[in-house]
């Protein structure tokens, strides 16, 4: 547990320096929702620092763990969309053996129309839209399964929404 007078150092630097920080991590970051995720991670670094009096230019330390904070996160993004395949959530929407011939066609169609809406759609969206409406994911467990803040994937079924509501109007391309 980090002591009282590592946290007083630490709010002290956050006081001080917190605006810049969060300023810094914006310009740097493509999605600014992580921007309080990330200030938190390199105060919670700052906190375990064992000897602050050591730091001789706080704010240029501040700075170095922020860049190293930015540096693994660009790191996980990297890493890409976490794989959904979507021959198992279409087969899912398959119709059953036995259904009507023209049932059958017009479920073909919504599949098909429903595999060009993803295609189109950024990969993260996608997979959040098919996890939420075909897996079944709550918000909660796409931000952990994707390795995302809940806002953030909040923000990715927002996006998949209006792109879908888009298509639908016919304003999107189908």
């Amino acid at each position: 547990m980090p002591s009282y007078d590592n946290r007083s150092f630490v709010a002290s630097i956050a006081t001080q320096y917190g605006r810049r920080l969060r300023r810094f991590l914006s310009v740097r970051l493509r999605n600014v929702h992580d921007v309080p995720d990330l200030a938190q991670e390199v105060f919670l670094r700052l906190l375990r620092v064992s000897h602050q009096e050591a730091i001789r230019n706080p704010e240029a330390y501040l700075f170095a763990v922020a860049g190293h904070v930015l540096h693994q996160h660009s790191l996980r993004q990297a890493a890409g969309p976490p794989f959904v395949d979507i021959t198992d959530a279409v087969s899912e929407l398959a119709a059953p053996e036995g259904e009507d011939p023209t049932a059958k066609a017009d479920n073909a169609q919504r599949v098909e129309r429903l595999e060009r809406i993803l295609a189109r759609m950024p990969p993260r969206v996608g997979a959040a839209l098919v996890l939420h409406r075909i897996g079944g994911f709550t918000v909660q467990e796409i931000a952990d399964q994707m390795g995302v803040a809940r806002e953030t994937a909040k923000k990715y079924l927002a996006r998949a929404a209006e792109h879908c509501r888009k298509s639908r109007d016919g304003n999107g391309q189908t």
